[in-house]
């Protein structure tokens, strides 16, 4: 199955092809029985110039060990930069790799794996003597040469020459770390090799053609139970995930004609292989194909805390406090709402009874006016739910309603627009630092063509939302759920036309106007997503409004405009048992 999330880009790169080599294994001679006994198999997989990549795989011919630390000393001037399955030291020539968590316990007769890469200058000749735990792998003899010379451009890797790992300590982290890593086609200076690179702020782009793909040797051949891929802006709308035991041969294992970016994660049943591959065929922008991150999971990634409710969160890293939000909200009806605290006090005053969610306002962050601890104090002494909603000012100049050409911004990360959504963004972590998950409405009422967001259509606005998205991603901002908001009726274009994506979205949400038909239309946009009234004149009557998770009525200075009695209302409204008032919230605290 594939599981969606969204993120934003523009451009794509990677890395000169690396050409396997014909490995050389060297095997030093099982030592004397003692604590340290051992043969270790040195194995050159591939080389380049002034690089290499070696898998050295150690054989316990003593008794058994529980954590292992592997000396040996170079007879050149290699450097290892990164590995993997193993911790690194070197201090001139000598150089140790100690197990990880997973692999400490060898038993009599067993083998550990690990591999690294290496620079050099001159030869790569291999070590000739090893230690294990100190002692001595027996009286070793000098191994037979590296390979030397060019390798043919077809020439890869021996199938057998793959080590394959003991099922005991298959990893559970992501295999692709820092792996070596090559793609069809780079754009400087987004090499492949920052696709594997842990860091959630580089990534790998590639030229604007079709076809173009990017694969991670994992060293050893593995059960892949998730690939995890976190794409840019630049997605792929067509690809494929296909698996390799020898970098030659190719098995699709999943592929895709709907891709819609943001962070898929693929789960293919039984498959396996030492190469992993995103082969894309068809680009879901104009640009190339961009990736932050190509993750690679024998074993499936740990689930953040929170429960499980049968809707998963957009933000596949989203806290226990968003996720248990989420599901109140997905197994609770007509959880009241009042935008602004003083309206939400009014409401005290008439009924006697507080709105469960108070809605504030982004409006005024981006002239300098923050009121983000403010929120703060008022969940904390309070156990309210906080929603957010943004009356963005164009950062071209004019209000949220004014004529705004955003789209050439989406590219410049240095421009205004790019630094309003940053500012937003670290206010929402800050709120999410302090325990309190958000419901953030951003870029609201998308279909009624009113707000500066909503001018250039469709696509451009998907774009834009995206965008937000990914720079909440970014910056580790995951107590966010996502709204999405428009209006069921009335307008030109259908609310679905809009819709960011399921990767991008956590609630579907309408301006309701006691239109009968909005329930069935804003839960036809997703079917799977939790519904919602995010801005409304009147409060919901549960004898007569159709069972909405929540609502939240707009600003007391629009009451009397409306056209209703909202006092009257609230007062109906809060007199029924089954509208959800603040004191009826559970401890979110213990979220």
């Amino acid at each position: 199955m594939i599981q969606r999330t969204r993120t934003r880009a523009c451009l794509a790169g990677a890395a000169a092809a690396v050409t396997a080599l014909a490995t050389a294994l060297v095997t030093t001679p099982p030592a004397q029985a003692a604590a340290g006994a051992c043969s270790v198999a040195w194995q050159v997989t591939n080389e380049w110039s002034g690089g290499a990549t070696t898998n050295v795989t150690i054989t316990n011919t003593g008794a058994a060990v529980n954590g292992w630390t592997l000396g040996w000393t170079f007879p050149g001037n290699q450097v290892i930069g990164d590995m993997w399955n193993a911790t690194r030291t070197q201090s001139g020539a000598n150089a140790t790799a100690t197990n990880v968590s997973y692999n400490a316990s060898v038993p009599a007769g067993g083998t550990v794996s690990f591999g690294f890469n290496v620079t050099y200058t001159g030869s790569n000749a291999a070590p000739s003597a090893f230690t294990l735990n100190g002692a001595a792998c027996g009286d070793t003899t000098p191994p037979s040469p590296t390979p030397t010379g060019s390798p043919s451009p077809t020439a890869s890797p021996s199938p057998t020459a793959s080590p394959t790992p003991d099922p005991t300590s298959t990893p559970t982290g992501n295999l692709a770390l820092n792996r070596p890593v090559t793609a069809s086609s780079t754009e400087s200076p987004n090499a492949a090799a920052q696709a594997v690179d842990g860091n959630g702020g580089t990534r790998w782009s590639s030229l604007y053609a079709d076809p173009q793909w990017i694969q991670v040797d994992l060293g050893a051949t593995y059960p892949i139970n998730t690939v995890r891929l976190r794409w840019e802006a630049a997605y792929g709308r067509a690809y494929q995930i296909q698996t390799s035991t020898d970098g030659t041969t190719w098995t699709p294992v999943f592929s895709t004609t709907t891709g819609d970016g943001g962070t898929d994660d693929v789960t293919p049943a039984g498959a396996s292989g030492r190469y992993v591959r995103m082969s894309g065929t068809a680009r879901g922008t104009a640009w190339g194909y961009s990736l932050y991150e190509f993750e690679v999971y024998a074993v499936k990634p740990p689930t953040p805390p929170g429960p499980d409710c049968g809707q998963a969160p957009a933000d596949p890293q989203a806290n226990s406090k968003a996720r248990n939000l989420i599901c109140y909200l997905r197994t609770h009806t007509y959880v009241s709402g009042q935008t602004d605290l003083p309206d939400a006090d009014k409401v005290q005053q008439l009924t006697g009874r507080y709105p469960a969610i108070v809605a504030f306002d982004f409006m005024e962050y981006t002239r300098g006016s923050i009121q983000t601890q403010q929120v703060i104090d008022w969940a904390k002494a309070r156990n309210g739910i906080v929603a957010f909603q943004w009356h963005w000012y164009c950062p071209r100049g004019g209000n949220y309603s004014a004529p705004c050409d955003f789209q050439p911004d989406l590219s410049n990360p240095s421009s205004k627009l790019y630094q309003d959504i940053d500012l937003v963004v670290r206010e929402l972590k800050k709120m999410g630092d302090a325990g309190v998950p958000v419901l953030f409405r951003p870029l609201h009422e998308a279909n009624n063509n009113y707000m500066w967001w909503a001018k250039k259509g469709q696509d451009a606005y998907k774009q834009l939302w995206r965008l937000i998205y990914q720079r909440a991603q970014l910056a580790g901002a995951h107590n966010i759920v996502w709204v999405f908001n428009g209006m069921a009726s009335g307008q030109g274009t259908s609310l679905a036309s809009w819709y960011p994506g399921d990767g991008y979205v956590d609630l579907v949400t309408s301006d309701y106007f006691q239109s009968s038909g909005d329930f069935a239309t804003t839960k036809a946009v997703s079917g799977a997503k939790t519904t919602g009234v995010a801005e409304t004149f009147s409060p919901l009557n549960p004898n007569s409004d159709p069972a909405w998770p929540y609502f939240v009525v707009w600003a007391s200075r629009d009451w009397n405009g409306s056209g209703k009695d909202v006092a009257g209302l609230w007062r109906t409204a809060m007199a029924n048992p089954r509208t959800i008032s603040i004191d009826q919230l559970p401890d979110m605290s213990a979220w």
